[in-house]
């Protein structure tokens, strides 16, 4: 009967091992859940003013979340990102554009976003940009960063952004001319 004892005693100190592994595995979860939040909140309002600018303000938070549930889903956590601020950005800008080509229909994008001494046509142009082109025009001339900063969270070299630019003030330019002639 002792050998039974402590057969069940080792069991019993088994299975305790296994719960407390189970409760780290459980807090673990717990300060990963928390370490995502605190990321997708420093982030939030950034991503989403972004994605306004690509997708206009009602698919915006829609595009945001798509982002974060995908990297959820696919990296379990934020916090594995070794950078999480580019990646999410890279992502806004291709969810927007693979939601552009889903809703095709919709050849405008309602432009709400806080904008200095803007003025409605520059916004439609600006608005009529393809998506890169429009990202590169709000990270640089809107959010005020350098190319070589756009470029980080665009995920392309900052030569690359410099074209998208090039080609963007081109088209502005022949799109004001435009306006300025009627």
């Amino acid at each position: 009967m002792g050998g039974m004892n402590l057969c069940r005693d080792a069991d019993f100190e088994c299975r305790v091992q296994q719960f407390g592994g189970l409760l780290g595995v459980i807090g673990m979860n717990v300060v990963r859940e928390t370490a995502d939040e605190e990321i997708y909140l420093k982030h939030r309002d950034e991503l989403v003013r972004y994605a306004t600018v690509l997708v206009g303000p009602d698919a915006a938070p829609d595009v945001v979340s798509t982002v974060v549930m995908k990297v959820l889903s696919s990296r379990r956590s934020l916090a594995d990102l070794r950078e999480p601020r580019p990646y999410l950005m890279r992502g806004v800008l291709n969810e927007s554009i693979r939601h552009r080509e889903t809703n095709y229909r919709q050849h405008t994008v309602g432009l709400q976003v806080n904008v200095k001494q803007s003025h409605p046509e520059v916004l439609d142009a600006v608005v009529a940009l393809p998506p890169k082109q429009r990202a590169a025009v709000y990270l640089t001339y809107w959010a005020e960063l350098r190319s070589h900063e756009a470029a980080h969270l665009m995920g392309c070299r900052s030569a690359t952004v410099r074209r998208y630019l090039h080609i963007a003030n081109k088209k502005l330019k022949e799109a004001l001319d435009d306006v300025e002639r009627i």
